[in-house]
């Protein structure tokens, strides 16, 4: 059945996973209140059906395109190397950008192994957003080097990933971070162009930039709304190497080793089915949260609403349809609001349950002013030589915005994408959750890989979680959090205790012991 829903005002989406804290005014589930009425604990459908109308996203709102960059033109590309001076990281390191289109470019920073570059393997890091800058990831999760508590310079992360692996951050899609569009009008808002755009970005990185890693095994890994970009990036290349070779071309494309996925978006509804036992069961020694989230009285609204996210959920799986799943995550945002009314009044952290959100806005405040304060400096500038005029934002907005309200992707499960990289190809699969993290949770992300199709589907969900150690500095052992997987870590999941959404910079011991393992084929809830 397709379903859909006409509202009134401004449509603020619920899958942004660095999302402003909406305004009760403008909330999903307040604007749903002028159509609805909310009275009976059975739910909106017990109340009656949805037969409604949505607006279809005007047909004009389309970016403006150009052709992609010839792979082998070696122009529209700036390799700018850079050193200690604006990050320490005890490793080469380059910057630079590279055009994907005459309109469009892709800024990345790339870091050499600290252990051994010519041979260790090469990780792709993505943050999310839609629109959120992958320096985040690099500057205050897993990088070498993290901006210092004022902003001003950078400090020597020991536990940073360049201690095992080559890493590279990519900030897209384009416009992103100090990614560049010649004006706004060519800003992607779609998986499809975002994809295509990365796509030529990979293949011009290995054929101008660094050749060199090219044989390298590598591993796409992406946090948050990455779990909708590396997907689709991933799918993308399946599907341009199998073209390759049915015409019997040579594949330009790195070996993708793995993908992981950190506390990643993958589909929506279950997330929100997450948010119960997320919010409402007593968990201390997972959370870090001593005590229920949520009170009685809440958690009762949450529990009768989950049927009815559940059964559009599934409508929306199985049609594929924008306005319908447009009208799932809707209904499925309602249970979230009561967690909403915590964060705007400061009292819980959406990203990370353990703390307050003091700035009632983003609740990443600290993480956010460090990073532009930092990259904003005129000597930081210089240094990775760039115009002084250049401002960089951690999150475009005006991106963020786009996604939602110009397009689906934001609403739209990627479990199809999920399904294609587990039985068509040999890439294994991570999926990393923190259990402090509300906004992509560890019970949503247990939900989705429980219904994803693939031949190792009974085996997954028939397997059950163990506890994975590692060992802290001192050479005491602790209990990370717990695990399973299916098909020999073909599909491979891990949560870790008293972590939010940034988990490598709540756990870094942790979260450096399980990529470690997991790239060098070592973990299993054996080991």
């Amino acid at each position: 059945m397709k379903v859909s829903i006409a509202i009134a005002g401004l449509f603020v989406s619920p899958a942004f996973c660095y999302l402003r804290l909406p305004h009760r005014g403008q909330s999903a589930a307040s604007i749903r209140r002028n159509k609805f009425t909310i009275q009976s604990p059975a739910g909106y459908l017990g109340q009656k059906p949805l037969d409604l109308d949505f607006p279809i996203i005007s047909k004009d709102r389309t970016p403006l395109t150009s052709e992609p960059f010839s792979i082998d033109d070696p122009k529209g590309i700036r390799i700018h190397p850079v050193d200690e001076r604006v990050c320490k990281s005890g490793s080469r390191q380059l910057t630079g950008h590279v055009n994907v289109t005459q309109h469009k470019s892709l800024f990345f920073w790339f870091h050499e192994s600290r252990r051994d570059p010519k041979n260790d393997p090469l990780i792709i890091w993505l943050n999310g957003g839609p629109g959120a800058s992958s320096l985040m990831g690099g500057f205050t999760e897993l990088g070498p080097c993290m901006i210092d508590d004022e902003g001003k310079s950078t400090v020597y992360n020991k536990h940073g990933w360049s201690n095992f692996a080559n890493i590279i951050f990519v900030d897209q899609p384009a416009g992103v971070g100090f990614s560049t569009v010649t004006n706004d009008s060519y800003l992607p808002y779609t998986a499809q162009v975002a994809s295509t755009d990365f796509s030529v970005f990979i293949r011009r990185l290995f054929k101008h930039v660094i050749p060199e890693f090219a044989s390298h095994k590598v591993h796409f890994m992406g946090e948050s709304f990455g779990g909708v970009y590396f997907p689709s990036i991933l799918t993308k290349i399946l599907d341009q190497q199998q073209s390759l070779r049915e015409l019997g071309l040579p594949d330009p494309f790195p070996k993708v080793e793995s993908l992981v996925l950190a506390d990643a978006l993958v589909d929506w509804a279950t997330n929100m089915i997450g948010s119960y036992r997320t919010a409402c069961v007593q968990r201390p020694d997972e959370t870090g949260v001593e005590g229920q989230i949520l009170n009685k009285t809440a958690c009762e609204v949450l529990s009768a609403a989950i049927p009815d996210c559940e059964k559009l959920g599934n409508e929306c799986r199985l049609s594929m349809d924008g306005p319908t799943c447009q009208a799932a995550a809707l209904v499925c945002d309602s249970m979230g609001e009561s967690f909403w009314d915590l964060a705007r009044a400061g009292e819980r952290n959406p990203y990370d349950m353990r703390g307050d959100c003091p700035d009632r806005d983003l609740c990443l405040g600290y993480f956010e002013k460090r990073m532009i304060k930092y990259f904003n400096q005129p000597h930081v500038l210089e240094l990775l030589g760039l115009p002084n005029t250049t401002v960089y934002h951690d999150i475009n907005d005006e991106v963020n915005s786009r996604w939602s309200e110009w397009g689906y992707d934001t609403v739209l499960p990627v479990l199809n994408r999920m399904t294609q990289i587990l039985e068509e190809s040999d890439v294994r699969v991570l999926v990393y959750n923190g259990n402090s993290d509300w906004i992509i949770n560890t019970a949503g992300a247990l939900g989705w890989m429980d219904i994803v199709r693939w031949k190792g589907n009974g085996e997954f969900r028939a397997a059950d979680l163990q506890p994975w150690e590692y060992t802290d500095d001192d050479g005491k052992k602790h209990r990370g959090g717990m695990t399973k997987q299916a098909k020999d870590g073909k599909l491979t999941f891990a949560s870790i205790d008293k972590a939010g959404h940034m988990a490598p910079n709540d756990q870094p011991i942790a979260l450096e012991t399980l990529v470690r393992s997991w790239v060098e084929k070592k973990f299993s809830p054996s080991n």
